[in-house]
C-alpha cells in the first residue's frame, strides 16, 4: 500500500507535453504584430527616355514577312560568291570550269500562325546591289516581277509524312513534298520548318561573271493574316543555303579517256535583312521622347530610372514588386506577332549607352490588337536594390528577339501624368523581435 502511494505521487508530479497546444510562455514572444503593405507609387520612375539604333534588321536573328492589313514585310538576301573552276586534280597546275546542273535553296521558318490557312511563299529575284540602304520603295518593284518559284505551305503540312528508308538516308528524317519537288520537314526540337526549293537553271541562273552570286526576296499570302518569320545568317546553321550541284570534266589524260567528275557547293548570303511599310515612326529628339517605344526596326529601347524610397531600404522587406505601365495604342499584327519585352538592370547610368546585364529579371508577353495595361513582375530586382544601395536603380526594356519584326509598342511617359509608368509594391514591416 505504501508504495502505491508512491507510485501515485510520482504520477502527479510528472510534467505532460502538449504539442498541439499554441505557446503559453508570453515572457517568449516577442510583442507586435506584422503589417502588410500595398502601395502604388505613382512617382517612384523619373527621368525615363526611349532611345533607337540597337540592333539593324541586318543584325537580327530572324527575317519578318508579313501581308496584314496596313503592314507589308519582305525579307530578301543576297548570297555569297561560289567557285567557278577547280582543279582537276591535286598534281595540276591548271583548271577547268564548273557546269552547274540545279540548285537547292533551304530557308528555316521558326514562327508563323499556325491557324492561318492556304499560306504560301513566294520567292522573286532581286538585284545584287541589295544592301543596308535599301528600303521598301527601292525593291517594291522587283516584288512585282515574276514569281521565280512559290510553295503552299499549308498544302505541304497537310500531305503524309514519307519516313521509307531510302528518304531517311538520303533527308535524315521524314519529309513531305509535293508534284513541283518542294520538300518540307519538320525540326523535332523546335517544330521549325525547312524549306526546299529544287531550281533548275532558269530560276537560279549561275553567272560566271557574278561568280554565282544571287539575290532573292520573298513575299507571304494567305486567306487571312499571312505572317512568318524566317531564320536568318545570324541565328547559327538556321540561315538561307544554296547548295550548287554541278559537274566538270578531267581532260583526257592518255591512255586515260575524258571522265566527269559531279559534285556540290553551299554557300550562305554574304547580306540579308528585311524591309516593311510604313516604316517605324521616329523618336521625338534623340533621347527624350513623349512615349517610351520598345521594339521595332532599328530596334527601340526604354531606359527607366527608379528612385527609390528610403524607408524601403531601412525598416520594410519587399514581398513583391510590379511594373505598370499603359499602352498609348495598340499595335497591328497577326496572332503569332505577339511582342516579347524583357527588363534588364544596368550596371552603370550612362544614359543610352549604359551597359546592361545578361541577366533577365523581367519578361513580359503583349498581343497585338490589345490596349491592356502591362505589368512587369519585378520582385527579385526591387528586392536588391533594397538590399544594396550601391546598385543603380535603373534598367532597359528592350524587345527579345530585337530587330526580328518590324512590331514595335509605345508607352506613356513619366511627362503624362494620368497614365504614368508606376510600380505596384507589396512590401512588410521588418518585425520587432525582441530579447527573452
Amino acid at each position: 500500500m505504501q508504495r502505491l502511494g508512491w507510485v501515485f505521487l510520482l504520477v502527479l508530479g510528472a510534467c505532460t507535453e502538449q504539442a498541439t497546444s499554441p505557446g503559453v510562455c508570453p515572457n517568449f514572444c516577442p510583442g507586435g504584430s506584422i503589417q502588410v503593405r500595398d502601395t502604388i507609387f505613382t512617382a517612384i520612375i523619373e527621368r525615363d527616355s526611349a532611345f533607337r539604333g540597337y540592333v539593324q534588321g541586318y543584325q537580327a536573328l530572324a527575317m519578318a514577312a508579313a501581308d496584314l492589313p496596313g503592314v507589308q514585310s519582305r525579307p530578301f538576301f543576297v548570297l555569297g560568291p561560289m567557285i567557278t573552276r577547280v582543279t582537276p586534280k591535286p598534281t595540276d597546275t591548271a583548271t577547268v570550269l564548273i557546269s552547274v546542273d540545279s540548285a537547292r535553296l533551304r530557308l528555316t521558318i521558326p514562327l508563323r500562325n499556325k491557324q492561318t490557312t492556304n499560306l504560301q511563299l513566294r520567292l522573286y529575284r532581286l538585284p545584287l546591289t541589295a544592301d543596308s540602304t535599301s528600303d521598301f520603295a527601292a525593291l517594291d518593284p522587283f516584288f512585282g516581277g515574276p514569281v521565280v518559284d512559290s510553295v503552299n505551305l499549308s498544302d505541304l503540312l497537310a500531305r503524309p509524312a514519307i519516313g521509307d528508308t531510302a528518304t531517311l538516308r538520303l533527308w535524315g528524317d521524314s519529309i513531305r513534298t509535293d508534284s513541283a519537288g518542294h520538300v518540307l520537314q519538320i525540326a523535332r526540337g523546335d517544330s521549325a520548318l525547312l524549306v526546299y526549293f529544287t531550281m533548275d537553271t532558269v530560276e537560279a541562273p549561275f553567272s560566271v561573271p557574278d561568280s554565282g552570286r544571287l539575290a532573292f526576296g520573298m513575299r507571304v499570302a494567305a486567306d487571312s493574316f499571312a505572317s512568318l518569320s524566317i531564320a536568318a545568317n545570324e541565328s547559327v546553321n538556321n540561315g538561307p543555303v544554296i547548295r550548287w550541284f554541278y559537274h566538270y570534266v578531267i581532260p583526257d589524260t592518255l591512255p586515260e579517256p575524258d571522265s566527269t567528275v559531279y559534285a556540290d557547293g553551299s554557300r550562305v548570303p554574304r547580306f540579308d535583312s528585311f524591309v516593311f511599310d510604313p516604316p517605324n515612326p521616329p523618336l521625338d529628339g534623340l533621347a527624350l521622347d513623349t512615349t517610351l517605344t520598345v521594339g521595332g526596326v532599328p530596334s527601340a529601347r526604354t531606359l527607366l530610372r527608379v528612385a527609390m524610397p528610403a524607408f524601403l531600404h531601412d525598416s520594410f522587406d519587399v514581398v513583391r514588386a510590379t511594373m505598370i505601365l499603359v499602352p498609348v495604342a495598340a499595335f497591328p499584327g497577326a496572332p503569332n506577332d505577339s511582342l516579347i519585352i524583357q527588363a534588364r538592370p544596368i550596371l552603370t547610368d550612362l544614359g543610352a549607352k549604359s551597359p546592361i546585364s545578361t541577366t533577365t529579371v523581367g519578361r513580359v508577353v503583349v498581343h497585338p490588337n490589345s490596349t491592356d495595361t502591362v505589368r512587369i513582375e519585378l520582385t527579385d530586382l526591387v528586392r536588391s536594390w533594397a538590399v544594396d544601395t550601391t546598385q543603380t536603380t535603373a534598367l532597359f526594356l528592350g524587345q527579345a528577339p530585337e530587330a526580328a519584326s518590324f512590331t514595335e509598342i509605345r508607352f506613356y511617359s513619366s511627362r503624362a501624368s494620368a497614365v504614368r509608368p508606376a510600380f505596384h509594391v507589396t512590401y512588410v514591416k521588418r518585425f520587432p523581435f525582441g530579447e527573452p
